[in-house]
């Protein structure tokens, strides 16, 4: 059975990088005849240079405690790293970030390593984004995605919502849009080629578009499409391995010259496999940097000992199965909320035998399953300085049949709208969003619902083949977007006819995968 670390120390991915032989992070354009020598030396974000014989000796304020919580992240990672190796994830939870230079979420992260298996955000931006988004951000840095979001930009991104994609995603990002000036932030300078990374957690095809904010952006304001300009755009990148969390793609931009000051550059990674989009917003400085990263620590100091080591664990959240296959399944749940917690186990329910153990991470791969069965298994926090643990959260899925087809995994929810186009046409076009509201992914989905007032659908919709028989539709998923996880929705929509302008009934018996939807 393997795990699934949802941690990735920065000292780690840049000193592995740098083994690989991956292209320099930075190059600077000839000057003179010459070329600048330093690729490497102030690589972002300042971390795991201890590894590197180039570092430089000198440092901007704050690189020195960014290289030191660094280290301390490596070792969490590093007496895990037997897990992390034991098993890639599954396709189904592909996530990814700007690590180079560091998202916003990316450097919270890291910025909020105790060494311990607990998050604690010292810089106060951090902090503010962990009070409104929660432990889950954190964990999952690597998860702000929209699942519909199908490279859509303005008109679809409300301004002001642009961090976090506008919210659709499974994970609260929301805290990452607050306007502040003490983001962590990586020192640049403007019109040099960096090499840009976004961490690979799963490798897709797709693109990679790269925004700058505007020459006189008011970093006061909040955050808007007129602001960004398009400064680089490129598919399929190369990558240091993957999938995995060590991993990364990796590509040359060459930056504006005519910027100054604080900056912010939003990197949005458009899947061509599917409508599924990432999002993450860099805070930059435009004053002549080499890559130095600011704002993240507190005084440098050491590790210490949590301020609750005597303090019983809190329960874990709701408990998710998705990529459910005849042998596997990748489980995730919600990071606890209160109480000393340092890690998670998964157990039997019946048996109390622990199955799996993480030191943070909320989710593992399960492998090696029963096909066609119904598997429970339950979550537990731990407090590993007390030896307590908190009382369990359960989930149960049902592993395929070997060569079969998944059984009805239900539940569901359903938003339906429908807009008359006026006058006397009886023409309409409606608009539906169901929900998956179990604890399981739903896997090639098909929604059917009955029309009551004779209405005529015109075949075949968008975002799913939508066809008519009698009075029952049969809406199929499209090959871009074939299953559902838990908590995310789908939304399809087709043109219709009524028998009376105006007069089209909502329609009933909804249906998804065979299962009654609310």
């Amino acid at each position: 059975m393997g795990l699934l670390l949802g941690s990735v120390s920065p000292a780690l991915i840049f000193s592995r990088a740098r083994r690989r032989g991956a292209p320099a992070h930075r190059t600077a354009a000839p000057a003179s005849g010459r070329r600048r020598s330093e690729s490497i030396r102030r690589l972002p974000p300042r971390v795991g240079c201890e590894a590197w014989s180039s570092c430089s000796t000198s440092e901007s304020k704050g690189a020195g405690k960014m290289r030191r919580i660094a280290a301390w992240a490596a070792a969490v990672v590093l007496g895990a790293a037997g897990l992390v190796a034991a098993s890639p994830p599954a396709p189904a939870a592909a996530h990814g970030a700007e690590v180079f230079p560091g998202s916003r979420q990316y450097l919270c992260w890291v910025d909020g390593q105790t060494g311990n298996g607990q998050v604690d955000p010292q810089n106060p931006a951090c902090a503010n984004a962990y009070a409104v988004s929660g432990t889950s951000a954190f964990y999952n840095w690597f998860g702000n995605l929209d699942s519909n979001g199908a490279g859509r930009t303005a008109g679809y991104i409300p301004d002001g919502q642009i961090c976090d994609g506008g919210g659709r995603g499974p994970y609260d990002f929301s805290g990452f849009n607050a306007v502040r000036d003490d983001w962590p932030r990586t020192h640049l300078t403007a019109g040099e080629t960096y090499q840009f990374q976004h961490n690979n957690w799963a490798e897709h095809p797709g693109r990679f578009d790269v925004y700058v904010t505007e020459e006189g952006w008011d970093p006061s304001s909040p955050l808007a499409w007129d602001d960004l300009e398009l400064v680089d755009s490129v598919t399929d990148p190369p990558d240091t391995g993957g999938p995995g969390a060590l991993n990364y793609y990796y590509w040359d931009v060459t930056l504006p010259a005519d910027r100054s000051g604080d900056h912010l550059i939003f990197t949005h990674w458009v899947r061509s496999d599917s409508s599924e989009n990432f999002y993450s917003c860099s805070d930059v400085a435009f004053d002549g940097g080499d890559g130095e990263v600011t704002g993240i620590g507190d005084d440098g100091g050491e590790p210490t000992e949590p301020a609750c080591p005597d303090e019983a664990p809190g329960a874990p959240g709701a408990v998710m199965a998705m990529s459910v296959t005849a042998t596997s399944a990748h489980v995730m749940w919600g990071a606890a909320e209160s109480g000393c917690v340092t890690g998670y186990d998964v157990l039997e329910p019946g048996t109390g035998r622990v199955i799996a153990s993480t030191d943070g991470s909320p989710m593992v791969d399960l492998d090696g399953l029963e096909p066609g069965t119904a598997h429970t298994v339950a979550v537990r926090s731990r407090n590993d300085h007390t030896g307590v643990v908190s009382a369990t959260r359960t989930v149960t899925f049902t592993t395929l049949d070997d060569g079969g087809t998944p059984e009805p995994t239900g539940a569901c929810t359903v938003d339906y709208s429908a807009a008359a186009w006026g006058g006397a046409s009886t023409g309409y076009t409606a608009s539906v969003t169901v929900t998956n509201t179990s604890a399981a992914t739903v896997d090639d989905w098909v929604v059917t619902f009955d029309y009551p007032g004779g209405q005529r659908v015109d075949a075949p919709g968008w975002s799913a083949t939508v066809a008519q028989s009698g009075t029952t539709v049969t809406a199929t998923h499209p090959a871009w977007q074939s299953s559902i996880a838990p908590g995310q929705s789908v939304t399809f929509g087709f043109n219709g006819a009524a028998t009376t302008a105006g007069a089209h009934p909502d329609p009933t018996g909804f249906t998804l995968d065979g299962v009654a939807c609310d």
